[in-house]
């Protein structure tokens, strides 16, 4: 949908059909349950490889956390354990991701292979990351056909090439050659193992630009079905700038639920206008979007600390997101200002061809249409702040 439609047909007959199944008095309560319907679907991802790959690194940057938080995935120490090892997401207690013990350390003291799959509980998972920091060994083919013969999905993800990107400018070799010898080595050793065409993801942990961290989440995404590619993206934090145009997408997809509630919902206009909403919502929603954008000062402060750099210092750049938490009444003032303008006029006349349709739903459909059209303009702005930052952290990481 462009920028330019304030919703869309899809939209909606999504409405009409919300309607239809629930009455026009249960449809405010019937959306607020389904717009956190997320947080309540169970995602569990696997990521296993032998000791010393950098599991437990991978872990903690999907999760958001570092050394000084209490949750933090000890890094370093091998495999510990045989057992798996639950990490919760610090924001969704239903985004889990298992460290499992790699399959050498276990079958030093396990005969039996289908003790390993018992172990680990291999139904559980829906994705598996199988890691290695050289080419892939014996066990990780093995492996791997393992979970194909189980129909689970799995990635190959290839680690340390930032390591490996230092060591070949210290040696005076070509960056790209680098990349591409690290690449075939590992395509190579796979084919020998029958995986012709092996998805092989060459990542840095610390470092998401001179790899395929990207182009990795993107297809993890993508392989899952939509709820729980919701689940994922709304639940790890804004490492990229692909990962920020994922989640613009899906809060996009939220938005014109989201109107149905404050426009739907509310018996008191905002004072000088002749529109009701329920502004309180509108907040409520901002916030979010703040929040998986990275741009709420619990956040900012957490960047701050991670960068050794001074708040003012982070916040200078951003041009819309520090003035929201700044100001209390900054959003309830910004709507108003909106539906008082132009903008909102013209949005208005957009939306006109739906209003028999939203007309049935709300007394006033320019409330509607104003915070569906307010609450998008808000994600493109914070949009825009969450990739600022990202290369803000980006140069001052380089100065560490």
């Amino acid at each position: 949908m462009g920028n330019s439609e304030i919703i869309s047909d899809k939209e909606v007959d999504e409405l009409r059909k919300m309607v239809e199944d629930n009455g026009v008095q249960n449809l405010p309560n019937y959306i607020s349950k389904k717009a956190k319907q997320w947080k309540e679907v169970e995602v569990h991802i696997a990521v296993l490889g032998e000791t010393f790959v950098g599991k437990s690194t991978f872990i903690n940057q999907l999760r958001g956390v570092n050394e000084w938080d209490k949750t933090f995935a000890p890094v370093g120490l091998g495999d510990t354990t045989l057992e798996p090892t639950a990490y919760e997401n610090p924001y969704n207690k239903n985004m889990i991701f298992w460290d499992l013990p790699g399959v050498g350390t276990f079958l030093k003291t396990k005969s039996n292979d289908e003790s390993y799959f018992r172990t680990i509980n291999i139904e559980r998972y829906e994705i598996f990351i199988i890691m290695s920091d050289l080419c892939f060994s014996e066990n990780d083919a093995w492996l791997a056909r393992e979970i194909r013969k189980r129909g689970k999905l799995f990635f190959f993800v290839r680690s340390k090439l930032d390591e490996d990107l230092k060591s070949a400018e210290h040696d005076g070799l070509c960056i790209d050659e680098t990349k591409s010898r690290i690449y075939k080595n590992c395509a190579d050793n796979l084919r020998k193992a029958n995986f012709r065409e092996p998805s092989i993801f060459i990542i840095s942990n610390f470092n998401h630009e001179i790899g395929q961290f990207d182009d990795l989440m993107i297809a993890i995404f993508h392989s899952l079905p939509d709820l729980k590619k919701q689940a994922v993206i709304l639940s790890i934090g804004p490492l990229t700038h692909n990962i920020i145009r994922e989640k613009k997408e899906i809060l996009y997809s939220r938005v014109f639920k989201i109107a149905v509630i404050s426009a739907g919902v509310s018996v008191i206009p905002l004072p000088g206008l002749d529109v009701f909403v329920d502004h309180s919502i509108i907040a409520h929603e901002i916030n979010f979007y703040m929040s998986e954008f990275g741009l709420d000062e619990e956040s900012l402060r957490h960047i701050c600390k991670k960068t050794k750099t001074k708040y003012d210092q982070i916040t200078e750049s951003l041009k819309h997101s520090t003035s929201l938490f700044t100001e209390k009444n900054t959003i309830r003032t910004l709507f108003m200002k909106f539906v008082k303008s132009q903008a909102a006029e013209q949005a208005v006349g957009r939306f006109a061809k739906y209003i028999p349709v939203i007309g049935s739903i709300f007394s006033c459909s320019v409330a509607y249409a104003a915070c569906v059209q307010f609450l998008r303009r808000e994600i493109d702005l914070l949009e825009e702040d969450a990739h600022t930052l990202i290369d803000v952290v980006i140069e001052k990481s380089k100065k560490l």
